[in-house]
């Protein structure tokens, strides 16, 4: 296979592209300036490490991704135990407090009236070289396309799955990518929910590449300042483990075991010192 850079030098020189050569707008529906790349962004990273993809040049939170992603696979809209890991959902909640309408877990396993993960998992048990696997968090019947009053509408809209050489791959396509606050937490969500899906469908079958295509990636301008400062100072390298024993029904048993399991895979590595708590903008 051939070589792929790690995510924290991906991650610095995308950020220097849109702080210093995207183009300045204000965004209408935020009210907010942002810096734009120019077009989509793509890169790929090799999970055949078994390590969690990290940006390196600041600290971020593990149990936060694990958290979501054990949610998703619950497949609820209620977000009240997601809340105790990831306040931020508080933003997004619909008048009745605790819903989450767009729900991503939701989405891929009940909205649609197909549990679109467990059938992925049982298709590619069945047939590895299946090339139709896609999970779409996107209802074209709702979402977008100048819908007005939606507190929610789903980033990664959905992705891929496929197996090559032993090894489960992604691509993951994101519409819109908040590239400070929320790609470095998608990034991690992604490769733990791979983990879990790898686990799920062979406990012999090993991670791949997660390809991720962002359009319209951006960065507020709130977030300027602390998005300059990652560009500063050496890389942190170390990596946590990927937790690679837990398959879908053992993360939906004990979610809360899932998410200590992969916390303290986050405490046995540095991270970097420079740890900001940015807002996310909605």
């Amino acid at each position: 296979m051939c070589h792929t850079p790690p995510f924290s030098h991906v991650y610095r020189d995308l950020i220097r592209h849109i702080i210093y050569d995207g183009a300045i707008e204000t965004n209408e529906r935020t009210g907010h300036r942002v810096a734009v790349h120019d077009g989509g962004y793509s890169f790929t990273l090799d999970l055949s490490d078994d390590r969690l993809p990290v940006v390196g040049s600041r600290k971020l939170f593990p149990r936060t991704a694990a958290a979501e992603v054990a949610w998703f696979l619950v497949g609820k809209q209620d977000v009240t135990w997601l809340k105790r890991y990831a306040p931020i959902w508080d933003k997004f909640v619909e008048a009745d407090g605790v819903t989450i309408d767009s729900a991503y877990g939701y989405r891929w396993r009940r909205h649609f009236g197909r549990d679109q993960l467990s059938l992925a998992v049982e298709a590619l048990r069945s047939n590895p070289t299946d090339r139709r696997i896609f999970i779409s968090a996107w209802d074209p019947g709702k979402d977008g396309l100048g819908e007005p009053g939606q507190k929610n509408v789903p980033c990664p809209v959905g992705f891929t799955l496929s197996i090559t050489r032993g090894r489960l791959n992604s691509t993951m396509l994101l519409r819109s990518s908040d590239v400070f606050v929320g790609l470095p937490y998608d990034v991690m969500g992604h490769a733990l929910l791979m983990s879990v899906l790898a686990r799920s469908i062979d406990p012999e079958l090993g991670l791949g590449r997660m390809h991720v295509s962002l359009a319209h990636p951006h960065i507020y301008e709130t977030h300027w300042m602390m998005a300059r400062t990652c560009l500063l100072g050496p890389l942190v390298e170390e990596k946590p483990e990927l937790p690679r024993c837990w398959d879908m029904g053992e993360v939906i048993a004990n979610p809360e075991g899932y998410v200590a399991e992969v916390a303290q895979y986050a405490k046995e590595v540095e991270w970097p010192a420079f740890s900001p708590r940015p807002e996310v903008v909605q």
